[in-house]
């Protein structure tokens, strides 16, 4: 049996997940669940197998999905997604799966792409954050257009404008926003900094770390708990992150999949 999930039961879901090991539908539980919708897959006794949830107000599928048990079976819950959200018959999915979940999945699905490993860092060590630089300047609603502007041409592919919300942080060159960054999760409970980019005329001078500290300086302020993805491959960038006092914690699965 497969019905959407009532807001109770998503709050008993969120007393007893694990933040760091389902990083993504924990968002879904939490400052994200107000734009999303959670379909669960059930025994004819009514016992929870696991949730396939749908975020709106992407330009591409984005979804999250929560593994309970190992009995949970994907080849139900995505046509019946794609009907009920009314997506075409070529529809593509994006999710990330933690490692335990790919094991058990990937058997369930086509992907379009072989998945892409992500690695979810955390940060631990404050004293590990340089002094504050003064080339960092915060933005504000009057440079929406430009951080708007920057992210496009950045091709950051999560980003939405609900984001604009939390706060940005940018260094100018001649009026030109030349690298930005900015969160997507800024709340008490957890930080997720996301939407940094460097414009490629000014890459490799240092514009990157500064806008990092600066970010995690921020989130530090407000909650103890500040993450951020990088792509397993990116060895420039995971360097970057453990000079500024982050570990990785958990090993996901960036995967593109056909509905």
């Amino acid at each position: 049996m497969i019905r959407k999930l009532s807001q109770e039961e998503l709050d008993t879901l969120l007393y007893t997940i694990e933040r760091e090991q389902h990083f993504l539908y924990y968002s879904y539980l939490t400052n994200r669940r107000q734009h999303t919708v959670h379909y669960g897959q059930f025994t004819d006794g009514g016992e929870l197998l696991g949730v396939l949830a749908s975020f709106t107000g992407l330009p591409f599928n984005a979804f999250a999905v929560y593994a309970v048990q190992e009995s949970f079976r994907m080849q139900s819950m995505l046509p019946f997604m794609q009907q009920e959200l009314q997506l075409p018959e070529d529809a593509v999915g994006n999710f990330i799966l933690t490692e335990e979940e790919i094991g058990l999945l990937a058997p369930q699905l086509t992907f379009v792409r072989p998945p892409k490993p992500l690695l979810l860092m955390k940060h631990t060590d404050s004293e590990a954050i340089p002094s504050e630089d003064q080339r960092v300047i915060r933005l504000g609603a009057g440079d929406y257009e430009r951080i708007e502007s920057r992210l496009a041409a950045l091709n950051t592919m999560a980003f939405s404008r609900e984001e604009l919300k939390y706060p940005f942080f940018g260094v100018m060159d001649e009026q030109e926003l030349v690298a930005v960054g900015g969160y997507h999760v800024y709340t008490g409970d957890y930080i997720e900094l996301g939407n940094i980019g460097t414009d490629v005329s000014k890459r490799r001078q240092g514009l990157g770390r500064r806008i990092c500290t600066e970010l995690t300086r921020q989130g530090r302020a407000i909650s103890p708990h500040v993450y951020l993805n990088v792509l397993e491959d990116n060895a420039a960038a995971i360097q970057l992150y453990r000079s500024l006092g982050y570990e990785v914690v958990c090993k996901q699965y960036i995967t593109e999949f056909v509905m």
